[in-house]
């Protein structure tokens, strides 16, 4: 039977009224969704090193003449000027106050003399990452005259992981609504689970609602990927919403992998339809072991015993044999949760970081390298 996923905008569930239910899913500690690896940080990190060994003796004179040319109303920055001071740039207020204002009359020059900008905007994202300073990122990101300089899937990846490791939810959604009206959802692509993962993270009514209308528009675009699915399934059971949970599990494919079958599993409790627990269990546990096995987050299956232990389930001495069984066959994976599982680092394909990598080689010992991997990585 077709199922609607237009069903899911009729559904009168009152989200705002509902009352969170934190008690039976574990804090995940999580702090981001990319490794600074892929984000391209180590990279950033070296480049400061070489700076710093280039400028050692005339750093303090360095930001001396930027100030003078940022005061000059004939001053020009040059791309050489900015990359320096991108890697020797600190966290303090004067330090980020200089590089504001070199990065703003760096593009006011360039547009005026119609020259090809630098493209700096991941650059100053991974510094922001680096220095650890998600405030100062969303500011820059917001400057209306640097704005569109930050239009690099890359930018928008570092800037919605550094918002994400710090727990500012409300802003990662102010810059994905930003970047999904200018530049659409194939722009944004397989990044939305950033935010989808900061709305499981935030756990409230206001980011169900958030998250399951983003989702629905992005199923009429660009079908959602199965992590963007379990991760609203997952934020929808967290908010005692499991009509919606089913509804988004019912149009999911890749039935049999483990994320969509304890999601199943959780939503069938809740909705105490545990006569359909039963097939998914059966599945696991007569399925050739010898081809794929089809296993069941071991904190799924605890809470499932809980629940038979305080409810009256017409199936229960059934679907503890099957527990048994699944217990027998190795069929539990412990090594992590459900949640943590979907909260898990994502990683950029290889052959994409060995093209990065290829572009920076530093060696400490040797300077004729270190400066072709400097020039490279630019």
């Amino acid at each position: 039977m077709a199922i609607n996923v237009r069903r899911l905008c009729r559904l009168n569930l009152n989200l705002s009224n509902n009352i969170l239910s934190k008690s039976n899913f574990i804090n995940v500690g999580v702090r981001s969704l990319y490794s600074e690896q892929d984000l391209g940080v180590p990279l950033y990190e070296n480049a400061r090193y070489i700076f710093r060994n280039q400028f050692m003796t005339i750093e303090d004179t360095f930001r001396s003449k930027m100030k003078e040319i940022c005061e000059k109303e004939d001053g020009v920055i040059y791309t050489e000027d900015l990359k320096a001071m991108l890697h020797l740039v600190h966290e303090n207020d004067e330090d980020m106050k200089l590089l504001s204002k070199m990065l703003e009359k760096y593009v006011r020059t360039k547009e005026e003399r119609k020259i090809t900008v630098y493209a700096f905007g991941p650059v100053v994202m991974r510094m922001f990452y680096y220095l650890d300073q998600p405030q100062r990122a969303l500011a820059m990101f917001e400057n209306n005259e640097l704005s569109e300089h930050f239009d690099y899937r890359t930018s928008f990846r570092i800037l919605m992981c550094l918002l994400y490791k710090h727990n500012m939810f409300k802003e990662m959604r102010d810059v994905y609504d930003k970047i999904l009206l200018n530049k659409g959802m194939d722009f944004i692509g397989n990044n939305s689970v950033l935010m989808y993962a900061g709305c499981v993270k935030e756990n409230t009514p206001e980011a169900l609602d958030y998250a399951l209308k983003q989702w629905k528009d992005q199923y009429d675009t660009v079908k959602p990927s199965l992590r963007s699915s379990s991760l609203v399934a997952l934020l929808a059971l967290k908010n005692n919403a499991s009509e919606v949970a089913a509804e988004i599990l019912s149009v999911t494919d890749r039935e049999t992998a483990i994320s969509i079958r304890c999601l199943k599993m959780l939503t069938y409790m809740s909705l105490q339809k545990y006569v359909q627990i039963i097939p998914l269990l059966k599945c696991a546990v007569e399925s050739d072991t010898s081809v794929r096995q089809q296993k069941f987050f071991a904190d799924v299956i605890y809470e499932l015993e809980e629940k038979l232990k305080s409810e009256t389930v017409p199936e229960r001495e059934e679907i503890l044999h099957l527990i048994d069984d699944l217990k027998k066959g190795d069929l539990l994976e412990m090594h992590c949760t459900l949640e943590e599982f979907l909260l898990r680092p994502m990683s950029i394909p290889k052959q994409t970081l060995g093209r990065n990598r290829m572009k920076f080689a530093s060696s400490n010992n040797q300077p004729k390298q270190a400066a072709a991997g400097l020039k490279n990585y630019f």
